[in-house]
């Protein structure tokens, strides 16, 4: 299985050695450039990074490309942000109903390598068909981190 991480910083250092760990393999792309010329031959995309002119068109192409799973970090505000600026270039909403964001199971993961166990998890059980079966952090209504003040958790993401 080829995953492409796009965007750096600790949930994606995190993830490497997870995926190696899976029998998985693991490319990172921090440009869209990168990303665009990897998707075509990955089989999971997992979008960390928050910079606007990568995160979005990187959703799109992977979207596009039919990949089978794909999911996206963030607050449910970058959500909005992307899901505006996917609709603005013509991604239907059937598309962005494949879209797993925010990206993970909903197990309380907080740490950089809680994160990438939680996207893991979900992208095990999409692989596997459960992913209707397991409560996912996109399927829950209200903030990610419901302990912290709005605006005040940390991104680890790139």
């Amino acid at each position: 299985m080829q995953v492409l991480i796009v965007g750096e910083g600790p949930v994606a250092d995190a993830l490497t050695p997870m995926l190696a760990t899976l029998g998985w393999d693991a490319t990172t792309a921090t440009t869209l450039a990168d990303s665009e010329s990897t998707i075509p031959s990955a089989d999971a995309v997992v979008v960390t990074s928050h910079h606007e002119d990568v995160d979005g068109p990187a959703i799109r192409a992977a979207l596009a490309a039919g990949t089978s799973y794909v999911g996206a970090m963030g607050s449910r505000r970058t959500q909005a942000r992307r899901r505006e600026w996917l609709v603005e270039h013509g991604v239907t909403d059937g598309e962005l109903s494949a879209l797993h964001a925010p990206v993970g199971l909903d197990i309380g993961a907080d740490e950089p390598g809680e994160i990438a166990v939680s996207i893991l998890a979900e992208i095990v059980a999409v692989r596997r068909g459960r992913a209707g079966t397991v409560g996912s952090i996109a399927s829950r209504g209200g903030a990610i981190h419901p302990d912290q003040e709005p605006g005040t958790a940390y991104c680890p993401g790139g």
